[in-house]
């Protein structure tokens, strides 16, 4: 009897706690996500939705910590909230999250706590993200409703989706066995099978509550749309973040009625960005006055893309049919050398997708060609480059932090003379020698304690931290874009905090660069990194901290982007840099004596230029001593050439590439077959860091390289001449 009391007394005293936790809980909390379908590598906004039942205010703050099942992603903890009774909507943006399931699901576990107490909601909250092998597309549209849209307006923006300028699928590509030297079989398993591009493009409605209050919040697509409604209701600051997310490399499609307000008109010819006047003018009516012929407006704003559109003109069909292929062709940054196909099938040609896999096999495994690649001919996934190695070389410390030699000398000098005449003639003194085999056992392990400490004291506040900073310009020479890649490396396990004001934090897991060959297959197998899920702090985008705990002798890469960048702090001129001076070697010659002036003799100067083969021309100015010197030192590390060796095949010195090369020109299988850039995401990638077309002879790309102690520079200017 005894036995079932205290049995009831132990289960009474677990379940008590529990169901009191249960009945306290003073909110029931769920979440709400803009879309089901999120573009594959760009930052995740959802809400939570709580409903507060309490007489007075419940203060505290939640934490949030993300994972798959197995791998974690990180923890989230908001600021400081104060709610009453009623209903609340608590926004939240996460980094970029890629999972590897076909549900694109990424569960969430959420706590909030008070002064007082925790409380673990059971609930796990399904958080739609990006799949690792898929990528996806999104198209958001500005407009106050969700539905309604004309018939007309709906099918224009179908056509602005990547499918309706791809190929249909699924496509069987021919190979001619005389291209590539292979086994029939071989050939025969590439040309009868049926191969998708693996992208897919979702269309997300941004109701008026939700128009973006900052650049990164544009982020989550790659193009934007305005509809009229929706540039009606836009405000100034609506307005400023989405044109300040164009500038930094976005694409924007603006359809607009005749009558439209002053901040309206203003956002229009900021666009435009011509120095010489104002484009969009108001007539006595109100109304815009512009030429009856022109229906549509392709501008380069900044380093993006925008496009003005009369909705007039979409609703009357009054767009020529090489507007209405333009207009995709502009907006998702086609290659120009796809431009003569696109004109004429309305869709890029997937045969340079097949050159490209029969020029890397030619030149890699030659007649051992692998049948699982071969399936990735057209995939469109993410690739990472093999030179994103180099960042590391580049960053990593040459030394630590150490014991000084004096100190451990010190030390040495201080136990041998203890543990020698100092014990002899101390314990000869008071006759105490038989006590000698307690002394220098007690002597020896203080010292060795003391030197742990000693030791300890130093390697705790020993870690590196160095960024390469890049800054984008446009062609007048202002800033439209930062990027800071950190390094950190530390001497013991400790955690490192880094705060953020105004940008995306993204830990990058190095382990995966440097692989080309089969990544969407053997990816899989690649460790996490080595390095923890990192700890957020505060309100992302606007001010937060990022806390990690670093392993000992582990470098970790982290990654920030931020819309608005700082001034430029250099004497040099960028908008003194003339198109005609780069086509000739003693202009180029003169901008590198420019180059030395304002930036010292350590500076490089590397100019790139599309050409209509295919293969950008570059023009490279090394600092000091011979080129060759300077190519292969490790100071130069970002524009040392990388080329992967292939057994039984000789080095192409002429293709080999460096990660400065594949920074600004990224020529590689997949996507980037095709288009020459990406909007801006933040992601865990150099993916949105490309510009330049190499196969447009139009584009010129000033890059200058600034090696520092504590911090790398690199600026580069984008130059699009006219004709």
């Amino acid at each position: 009897m005894f036995r079932n009391v205290f049995y009831s007394v132990c289960l009474s005293l677990i379940l008590i706690p529990g169901m009191a936790s249960a009945q306290k809980l003073p909110m029931t909390v769920d979440i709400h996500q803009q879309t089901q379908f999120p573009k594959g590598d760009g930052p995740i906004a959802f809400v939570w939705q709580c409903s507060v039942s309490t007489t007075g205010l419940l203060e505290g703050y939640f934490l949030v910590t993300a994972h798959d099942g197995m791998e974690p992603f990180g923890q989230f903890r908001s600021n400081d909230v104060a709610l009453h009774s009623g209903f609340h909507e608590i926004p939240m943006l996460l980094p970029p999250i890629k999972v590897d399931n076909n549900y694109s699901e990424a569960k969430l576990k959420l706590s909030f706590i008070t002064s007082e107490r925790r409380y673990d909601i059971k609930k796990e909250y399904t958080l739609r993200v990006g799949r690792t092998f898929q990528r996806t597309f999104a198209l958001g549209i500005c407009d106050p409703f969700d539905s309604n849209l004309s018939q007309v307006t709906k099918d224009f923006l179908d056509t602005l989706k990547f499918e309706s300028i791809s190929p249909n699928t699924p496509i069987r590509v021919q190979i001619d066995p005389k291209t590539l030297q292979v086994h029939s079989s071989i050939i025969s398993l590439i040309n009868n099978q049926s191969m998708s591009l693996n992208a897919n493009t979702v269309s997300i409605h941004i109701l008026s509550d939700e128009f973006p209050q900052l650049p990164i919040d544009c982020h989550q697509y790659d193009i934007m749309i305005i509809t009229p409604r929706g540039f009606d209701l836009l405000e100034s600051r609506h307005l400023k973040a989405i044109h300040q997310w164009v500038r930094s490399g976005g694409s924007l499609c603006l359809i607009t009625g005749t009558m439209v307000g002053p901040s309206q008109l203003k956002f229009m010819n900021e666009l435009s960005e011509d120095e010489a006047g104002s484009p969009f003018l108001l007539n006595s009516e109100g109304k815009l006055d512009i030429d009856p012929a022109s229906q549509v407006w392709f501008q380069r704003t900044g380093w993006g893309r925008s496009v003005i559109v009369l909705s007039e003109s979409i609703e009357k069909d009054l767009l020529s049919k090489q507007e209405k292929i333009q207009i995709p062709f502009f907006l998702w940054k086609i290659r120009e050398s796809q431009r003569n196909y696109f004109e004429k099938e309305n869709k890029w040609d997937y045969q340079a997708l097949v050159n490209d896999f029969i020029k890397t096999q030619q030149s890699s495994n030659y007649r051992h060609v692998d049948p699982y690649s071969a399936r990735q001919i057209l995939n469109l996934n993410y690739r990472p480059i093999n030179t994103g190695g180099a960042v590391v070389t580049d960053l990593m410390p040459s030394e630590m932090r150490i014991v000084p030699t004096w100190i451990i000398a010190s030390i040495l000098f201080s136990y041998v003379l203890l543990v020698g005449p100092g014990e002899y003639f101390i314990l000869g003194k008071f006759k105490l020698r038989r006590f000698t085999w307690i002394t220098f056992p007690f002597i020896s392990i203080c010292f060795a304690v003391f030197v742990f400490m000693i030791s300890n004291y130093f390697m705790q506040t020993s870690y590196e931290r160095k960024n390469l900073t890049i800054l984008d310009l446009d062609a007048q020479g202002k800033p439209v874009k930062e990027n800071n890649i950190e390094l950190l490396f530390t001497g013991s396990y400790q955690t490192i905090e880094t705060k953020v004001k105004s940008g995306l934090f993204s830990a990058l897991n190095q382990s995966e660069f440097g692989m080309t060959q089969n990544y969407n297959v053997y990816n899989r197998n690649i460790p996490p990194a080595l390095v923890g899920p990192p700890f957020y702090s505060g309100s992302i985008p606007t001010q937060y901290s990022v806390l990690q705990k670093m392993p000992q002798w582990t470098p970790q890469l982290n990654r920030i982007i931020s819309n608005y960048p700082t001034e430029l702090q250099t004497g040099f001129d960028w908008s003194s840099i003339q198109v005609t001076e780069l086509n000739s070697e003693q202009g180029r010659q003169k901008i590198r004596n420019q180059v030395y002036q304002a930036f010292g003799d350590k500076a490089l100067l590397l100019i790139y230029q599309g050409a209509s083969g295919g293969k950008a021309k570059d023009y490279r100015y090394l600092s000091t001593g011979s080129n060759t010197q300077a190519r292969y030192s490790r100071a130069n590390a970002l524009v040392n050439p990388v080329m992967p060796h292939y057994p039984g095949r000789p080095v192409d010195r002429q293709n080999q590439r460096s990660f400065m090369d594949d920074l600004c020109v990224r020529n590689q299988s997949g996507l980037f077959q095709i288009v020459t850039q990406t909007s801006p995401s933040g992601g865990k990638s150099y993916e949105d860091l490309s510009i330049l077309d190499p196969t447009d002879p139009r584009q010129w790309l000033v890059v200058i390289y600034v090696p520092g102690d504590t911090k790398d520079t690199i600026y580069r200017q984008l130059i699009v001449t006219k004709s």
